[in-house]
């Protein structure tokens, strides 16, 4: 799903995203270039080849500068003794990729990525893990890999990290796993609504700063009720929470519809509840949103989406 988003995302949301992890300045202008992910390496003992697939690449550089800064984010919902290990592996990786050799091949020169680790969920891993190269001339260098942990914040304080919201209705899953009372669930469902409203405020709150665009904000409920859908579908106590988040779709559509009124764009004539729906499924539709989302959100038919 992290992929799907930044993929999915603006440029301006994924610079606002990096400077929110790296406590960086960019401007929102940055040139965002999303890498290749994989690669092929030789193993260190039995010589054969073996893919390597890392999370996120990303490249930000200046419009008016030939400089480039590399980020590497790796998303893990639980602890990974091995994660450190990976993360050098990878950054290594990256860093051989784009490696300049001098002229005469007598030098080369490697610039290891920025890495992050994402937890979704609670971590005992230290805020920055540091991985100590020593060289032959007992020389030795840190490589510092921090990690930002989504759940140990409220909802208001990942406003500088708009991207990761979605990922906040993973709050109650341990809780709600570890119950079979469906007076429980029914409290942890009324929860979770309510963390969804505030998620969607704070989305509105991005929107209006600039951090993030009308479409990102669509796109971000979008995979919210998608995340839903599969967390907590089986759950009969989380109903209303699904309606929530349609209703939070067609209030979406609906919004937007406004605002290109109010630019001049007309939507043509209303006629009737039906072709209401059909139009908040046609602004859906040129959002972005599958064909899947906007079935649950507006009860169309595949034929009559595919139509608009």
């Amino acid at each position: 799903m992290f992929k799907s988003i930044i993929n999915d995302a603006s440029a301006s949301a994924i610079v606002h995203l990096i400077n929110g992890i790296y406590k960086k300045n960019y401007p929102l202008d940055m040139n965002v270039k999303i890498e290749p992910n994989e690669f092929i390496k030789e193993h260190p003992k039995t010589g054969k080849l073996e893919r390597i697939v890392t999370d996120i690449i990303i490249t930000l550089s200046s419009p008016k500068e030939k400089a480039k800064d590399v980020f590497l984010l790796e998303a893990q919902i639980d602890d990974d003794l091995d994660m450190t290990l990976r993360i050098f592996n990878y950054s290594a990786a990256i860093a051989l990729r784009s490696r300049k050799v001098s002229k005469n091949n007598s030098s080369m020169k490697i610039k290891m990525p920025v890495p992050a680790v994402i937890y979704w969920e609670t971590s005992k891993t230290k805020d920055i893990v540091e991985i100590e190269i020593e060289f032959p001339d007992n020389k030795t260098v840190v490589y510092e890999v921090p990690s930002f942990k989504v759940l140990n914040h409220n909802v208001s304080e990942l406003e500088g990290l708009a991207l990761l919201l979605p990922f906040y209705i993973l709050k109650i899953r341990k809780e709600l796993k570890r119950t079979a009372n469906s007076a429980k669930r029914t409290l942890l469902a009324k929860k979770l609504e309510s963390y969804i409203l505030e998620i969607d405020a704070t989305i509105k709150k991005c929107k209006k700063n600039c951090y993030i665009s009308d479409r990102d904000a669509g796109m971000l409920r979008g995979k919210m009720l998608k995340m839903n859908k599969e967390l907590y579908s089986d759950y009969k106590e989380f109903k209303e929470v699904d309606m929530t988040l349609k209703q939070l779709l067609r209030n979406e559509a609906w919004e937007a519809e406004e605002r290109g009124e109010k630019r001049g764009v007309k939507q043509g004539v209303k006629q009737g509840v039906k072709q209401g729906v059909s139009r908040t499924a046609a602004k859906l539709k040129s959002m972005g949103f599958s064909i899947a989302q906007i079935i649950e959100a507006t009860g169309l038919s595949r034929r009559e989406i595919s139509a608009l």
